[in-house]
């Protein structure tokens, strides 16, 4: 028994859904790999900090 979808429009907005995701991941990825640098900087100059704090070391 062969089964017919009732609506190929189902199909075509999935498609343009998930392009939408992509696009938008694509438009965000560099804002997003900017701030993942940034934390990580952030991070290491404060775990720096800490550990001359610990050592006695002059801040």
């Amino acid at each position: 028994m062969v089964t017919k979808s009732k609506s190929n429009s189902a199909v075509i907005w999935s498609v343009v859904s998930i392009l939408i995701a992509f696009g938008s991941l694509a438009y965000c990825f560099p804002h997003i790999t900017e701030l993942a640098s940034s934390g990580y900087e952030r991070t290491s100059r404060t775990l720096a900090y800490f550990i001359q704090v610990i050592k006695g070391g002059t801040v």
